[in-house]
């Protein structure tokens, strides 16, 4: 005689739940997920963190839980920081509560007792500029390969210059052609020709001279991919020659020659660019990457180059290029930023500053496996650019750039306003800039420190 239907059914249900004709799986202990190794915070500001614990989780006792919990906090210096932790969640994590005063990275160690395991942490320091106000938002039809000002407050977007933020823009070049700005001087160097405006702080920006580029031979199947400037003078790196031209009143822009530079095998940023040009003193750097003996097996090469009596740049006769540990991540004004390391060992970051035609080392940021420095984008076009740091595995939008504090001779990181998108802002020499769509195209640019 079978029972009835809702017997048999409350019999499978406690069958079910009591796990009678299914085997049970055997409990397995995960390790406890990672803290905050990852984060960036800002420097002075009140912090309130919810550190869990390291618990049994096999445990089926609810008394398998902390009843206290201490905190300590250690600064760069190893010295302690002022902080509180109670317990939260039934015992099952801390709330851990402190106000870092000091940049740069802070240890954190949280103990639990009697049980909950000892939890380690580091947190990063930094310096917040996310609420920073942007200085200026340009709305334009096409995108910005690059953001710059001249002294009388012109805005260059790529080769296009805006009186006015929301003005109609002069095209001073084609669409890629590099423009590069020294004062109220904007050089755009093209495919075929190199051409200097000048702003005279109102119109249109006034074509002052031209001259064909490159001077002699058949023209270039690209413009330059680095260039440095004054008013007067307009220094280019393509990918086989370094070429010179100056400025006067009286005879106008001058070719004043050529030479050859060093081949390069390997493409130094995320645009491909072989190479770099950074004035160092009297002298020009030449920078790319190269062979390294073992244990590296890449490092940068930096060949010194300076202007002969004619006025024309050539290697500086019986000196070696130098080789200096790292792969270049960016560079400005008489500043090479670098970088070395990923994976378990950590990163680090380098700042070589050039003068007299050298390379020397004055910084190093060193950080962990959880963070990544990716290096400056469109340096064609933008001229000069930072690496930008970031957590390696975050999905948060928190975007930090190195800054040298020359009163204590250290690197630091700066935070970033976080672009919507979660896309890594545009850091140029004086600017950074985020993209942004709304009907039409534009940017907001902010300011940032001078790091030279």
């Amino acid at each position: 005689m079978r029972a009835p239907r809702p017997l048999r059914l409350l019999t499978a249900l406690l069958a079910v739940g009591t796990g009678v004709g299914c085997p049970m799986r055997p409990c397995e202990q995960h390790p406890p997920a990672p803290l905050f190794d990852s984060a960036l915070v800002g420097v002075g500001q009140p912090l309130e963190l919810t550190v869990p614990g390291a618990f049994n989780e096999c445990a089926s006792a609810r008394e398998d839980r902390a009843q206290s919990v201490t905190v300590e906090v250690r600064d760069p210096q190893n010295r302690v920081v002022p902080a509180t932790a109670e317990l939260g969640g039934h015992g099952s994590s801390a709330i851990v509560r402190f106000t870092p005063e000091q940049t740069g990275r802070h240890h954190l160690v949280v103990s639990f007792a009697p049980v909950g395991s000892v939890r380690q942490s580091s947190l990063y320091v930094v310096e917040d500029h996310g609420a920073q106000a942007p200085l200026a938002e340009l709305s334009t039809v096409v995108e910005c390969l690059g953001v710059d000002r001249t002294s009388s407050g012109t805005w260059l977007c790529g080769s296009r210059a805006l009186r006015a933020p929301d003005q109609e823009p002069q095209p001073l070049g084609d669409y890629f052609a590099p423009a590069v700005v020294a004062d109220d001087v904007v050089w755009v160097t093209e495919a075929a020709q190199v051409r200097r405006y000048v702003d005279t702080g109102s119109g249109p920006l006034a074509t002052s001279a031209m001259a064909p580029f490159p001077a002699t031979g058949a023209p270039a199947e690209a413009p330059p991919h680095a260039r440095l400037a004054t008013a007067n003078e307009l220094l280019l790196l393509d990918d086989t020659r370094l070429h010179r031209y100056a400025f006067s009143e009286g005879e106008g822009l001058r070719a004043m020659g050529s030479t050859p530079v060093p081949p390069s095998r390997h493409a130094t940023f995320n645009d491909g660019m072989p190479s770099l040009l950074i004035r160092a003193g009297e002298r020009l750097l030449v920078v790319r990457i190269a062979e390294a003996p073992p244990p590296a097996s890449m490092a940068i090469e930096a060949c010194p180059f300076q202007v002969d009596a004619a006025g024309a740049p050539r290697p500086v006769p019986d000196e070696p290029c130098q080789s200096v540990p790292g792969l270049p991540a960016g560079h400005e004004e008489g500043v090479l930023w670098a970088h070395a390391g990923s994976g378990p060992e950590g990163m680090a970051l380098f700042r070589y500053s050039a003068a007299s035609g050298r390379l020397r080392l004055e910084g190093v940021l060193e950080m962990t496996a959880s963070f990544q420095a990716q290096g400056a984008r469109r340096l064609r076009t933008t001229g000069f650019g930072v690496p930008v740091i970031s957590a390696a595995t975050s999905a948060s939008a928190a975007y930090a750039v190195p800054r040298w504090r020359a009163e204590t001779g250290t690197v630091v990181l700066e935070l970033l306003p976080s672009p919507h998108e979660r896309q890594p802002p545009f850091v140029s020499g004086r600017y950074f800039y985020l993209e942004h769509w709304n009907i039409l195209y534009g940017v907001k640019v902010y300011a940032r420190p001078s790091t030279p």
